[in-house]
């Protein structure tokens, strides 16, 4: 039998969004001059900017990998860290759900520390509320064994053979580069 991996190199290029965001924050917070707080609110927003954007592009992937492997011969899927473990949503959804709200509030912090409007994506939103759908249909893929166990919304597009092979090589790109902007080229061939 075939053998897939669960995670095809994401992990590796990838920071824990809430812990991240919680030491820039916990670092803004300690100043209680309100001008000190702006300056390095400031200084960190690129790199907020770029946490919430891989992140995004992250979850993308993932409904992207599931989809090729899905399309695959049944098999295997290695290293799936979740198997065999006590579902929990929450627990499951924790990163995800973190995000989410985070992007509903983000742009209150943008106007009150460095002026500026922040608007994330409705089509970065809706992506996710469907990478939310899947891993609730996938309980946490605590039971996910084989490629054939992976249910799919069905809001997911199904691509052609050419898509489906254009979707490995830009993933296997995106593991060797690091390079999450890769992913948004191919969003239409799922959503």
């Amino acid at each position: 039998m075939a053998e897939y991996l669960f995670d095809p190199g994401y992990g590796r290029h990838l920071v824990s969004l809430v812990y991240s965001l919680e030491d820039m924050y916990s670092d803004i917070n300690k100043f209680k001059n309100l001008n000190q707080k702006k300056f390095y609110f400031k200084q960190y927003y690129p790199g907020m900017l770029k946490l919430l954007k891989q992140n995004t592009e992250f979850y993308l992937g993932c409904l992207l990998w599931a989809v090729y492997l899905k399309s695959l011969p049944e098999g295997e899927i290695v290293g799936n860290h979740c198997l065999g473990k006590e579902y929990n949503e929450e627990n499951s959804l924790v990163e995800l759900l973190f995000l989410m709200k985070f992007m509903l509030t983000f742009n209150k912090d943008t106007k009150y520390f460095i002026n500026q409007e922040f608007k994330y994506s409705e089509d970065d939103m809706n992506m996710l509320k469907i990478y939310k759908e899947f891993a609730v249909m996938n309980e946490g893929f605590v039971n996910t064994k084989k490629n054939t166990d992976l249910k799919l919304p069905d809001r997911l597009k199904a691509p052609n053979k050419t898509e489906l092979e254009t979707i490995k090589t830009t993933i296997d790109t995106v593991v060797s580069t690091g390079n999450f902007d890769l992913l948004n080229e191919l969003r239409g061939y799922i959503l």
